[in-house]
């Protein structure tokens, strides 16, 4: 009886920890945004660029100073600025990746910045209105849970500067492309060119 038991708690113990196990991997995607968005609202380049993908550090450009340069003549026009909305949009999980929007406000009142020389609105976000946000992509790597940080900070430009000006802006922080999740490992899509407008 006494080994039964011991046998059942330890069934018991097994399946806790599986379960535990389990959330705690499915939730990594949301944590890696989570910290990427507190990074991002705190201007921690360092950390933006800890939670890159591996391939936009060695390929595409994306160090300290390029995100500094990118914050700052992006988001810094509205310091203090933060996440105001958050929201899962949907993508095939089935890559792995796992696709947020960010709409970025006034730290101060809250409101979204209601700015975006590109898009008017999106209501597949809720957006009907012109307002500042971007997308954030988390994706699997060798490495871990990694957010596609090209695809944000290209975003922001747009949002900001609209086309083609975004571009030599990119240009001139040093980001020379970006990646999807049809990009090969070792690959990425170059931008255009400032004189290609």
């Amino acid at each position: 009886m006494r080994r039964r038991r011991n046998r059942f708690a330890v069934a018991v113990i097994a399946v806790v920890i599986g379960i535990g196990y389990w959330i705690y991997f499915a939730t990594a995607p949301w944590r890696t945004m989570r910290k990427f968005v507190r990074a991002v609202e705190s201007e921690d380049a360092e950390t933006i660029v800890a939670l890159a993908h591996p391939d936009e550090i060695k390929h595409c450009g994306v160090t300290v100073e390029s995100v500094k340069v990118i914050l700052n003549a992006t988001l810094g026009k509205w310091r203090p600025f933060k996440a105001v909305k958050v929201g899962k949009a949907g993508f095939d999980r089935d890559l792995g990746w796992h696709h947020w929007y960010v709409n970025w406000g006034d730290a101060r009142t809250g409101n979204p910045i209601a700015f975006n020389k590109v898009v008017r609105a999106f209501p597949p976000f809720g957006i009907q209105s012109p307002q500042l946000f971007s997308n954030l992509f988390v994706c699997p790597t060798d490495k871990g849970w990694r957010v596609n940080v090209t695809v944000f900070l290209i975003d922001l430009v747009l949002c900001v500067y609209g086309r083609p000006d975004a571009y030599s802006v990119l240009h001139s922080a040093g980001i020379r492309g970006y990646i999807t999740y049809m990009t090969e490992p070792g690959q990425f899509e170059p931008l255009p060119t400032p004189a290609s407008k």
